[in-house]
């Protein structure tokens, strides 16, 4: 381009002409650092050695000059990204300066031929630079912006928790992830711009709803157990938080759920791993305080059965208090292998009690091992 530039001369008015092959040097570099601004400057060099004349080590000159003042000030900015209205004019008043100092290395008729067009000059850097940079930066931004929404759609169709994106204002459903269309049953396009408010059929999960989206503190509101109905009309029982933030005078609602039954499970977990660390216990004070005595009692019986003569009444009651006594220190023992929790059906007036027979044995595989 600015080869082109420096080919097609601006003619300012009958026999003035102007060359913009500065500009997009100066802008090449102030947005992409001085590498590409010396890439940028080097066909416009080769170019004007090529043309030769006693202007030729000016020309160089300028052209070096812009591309290094341009690097200069994205080094000043910060980066491509950081380049605002204050980097651009003032590059624009460098190069002004830069190509009236290139008129001058020609001597007086330099200076001469720059009194001529120096208000072209004047407006092609103080104006049309500035300018371009404006529309570059614009460029810029909305090339930042896209990633920005790349990665942003990434996370969100990367996390395991539905998450929707509400118009706090009109419960209109603005955006969703994957996990939020694998959990209603319905393809993003169907989800966007529904009322959000037709997937809780519950009063008060609604309520709780219209309730955080009326809210303009910064508080997370959480919901365990909310009903949620799928595409499908089935009704799932899910944990929700809920989260209004502000953007641009605009309110929004973060909804964040997941199905309630993988924390159910993890709780139901816990509550047995508590009830069988609690038997364990009962087992460990039941074998001290119950084996002792009953191995006393065990160890007489047996020693008075023996005495007794077979056959006799006595002999009989001995037996059956040995085999009492085994039995006890079983049940004791099988206390110390409870595997898992729960209680038997009621019969009767019997209440639900511990199975401690059938919860003692080790589980079988599908094999029956």
């Amino acid at each position: 381009i600015a080869v082109l530039l420096m080919i097609s001369r601006i003619e300012t008015s009958e026999g003035i002409s102007i060359d913009g092959g500065v500009i997009p040097v100066a802008i090449i570099g102030l947005f992409e650092g001085w590498g590409a601004g010396v890439l940028a400057a080097l066909p416009a060099v080769v170019y004007r050695i090529g043309l030769g004349g006693s202007g030729t080590v000016a020309g160089i000159v300028t052209v070096v000059a812009v591309a290094t003042a341009a690097g200069l000030a994205h080094r000043w900015a910060g980066g491509t990204t950081a380049v605002r209205s204050r980097h651009a004019f003032a590059l624009a008043g460098a190069t002004f300066l830069i190509v009236f100092v290139g008129f001058g290395l020609l001597g007086e008729r330099g200076r001469t031929m720059f009194a001529r067009v120096w208000p072209s000059y004047l407006g092609l850097t103080m104006i049309g630079l500035p300018a371009l940079a404006l529309l570059m930066a614009t460029i810029v931004e909305r090339r930042g912006l896209a990633q920005e929404r790349e990665r942003f759609r990434a996370v969100l169709d990367g996390a395991t928790d539905a998450i929707r994106i509400v118009d706090a204002d009109t419960h209109a459903i603005l955006d969703c992830n994957r996990a939020d269309c694998e959990l209603s049953g319905l393809s993003r396009e169907q989800i966007l711009g529904r009322d959000s408010r037709s997937f809780w059929p519950s009063p008060a999960t609604t309520a709780v709803a219209e309730e955080a989206g009326a809210d303009r503190k910064t508080g997370m509101p959480r919901t365990q157990a909310a009903l949620f109905e799928t595409a499908a009309g089935r009704v799932l029982s899910v944990d929700c938080a809920r989260r209004t933030v502000e953007y641009r005078h605009h309110r929004y609602e973060i909804v964040i759920f997941r199905d309630a039954a993988e924390r159910r499970a993890g709780e139901d977990a816990r509550r047995e791993a508590a009830s069988l660390r609690s038997v364990n216990l009962l087992a460990q004070a039941a074998a001290h305080e119950i084996n002792n005595p009953l191995a006393v009692i065990a160890g007489y019986v047996q020693m008075l059965e023996d005495r007794l003569p077979p056959g006799t009444e006595e002999s009989h009651w001995a037996h059956n208090c040995r085999n009492a006594a085994a039995r006890i220190r079983d049940a004791v023992a099988r206390l110390s292998r409870i595997v898992r929790v729960e209680a038997t059906h009621p019969t009767g007036t019997l209440p639900p009690i511990l199975d401690t027979r059938r919860w003692s044995e080790k589980p079988r595989d599908d094999a029956g091992r």
